[in-house]
């Protein structure tokens, strides 16, 4: 039973750590982003995940 269980968290982890690893192909999300503005980084993340959710569904 253990063993299902590990393996359903594990599918469900993959699933998670390959879209954020999609959305890191942007390197503005990766890299040290130094803006003076209070929410870009929220925005600058948004689109990035928007791009990728783009690119899933035309690929």
């Amino acid at each position: 039973q253990q063993k299902e269980e590990n393996r359903a968290l594990s599918q469900s982890r993959v699933v998670c750590e390959n879209a954020f690893a999609g959305v890191k192909r942007y390197n503005a999300v990766s890299a040290i982003y130094r803006n003076r503005k209070a929410e870009s980084d929220d925005h600058l993340m948004l689109t990035a995940a928007g791009l990728w959710n783009f690119y899933l569904t035309a690929a």
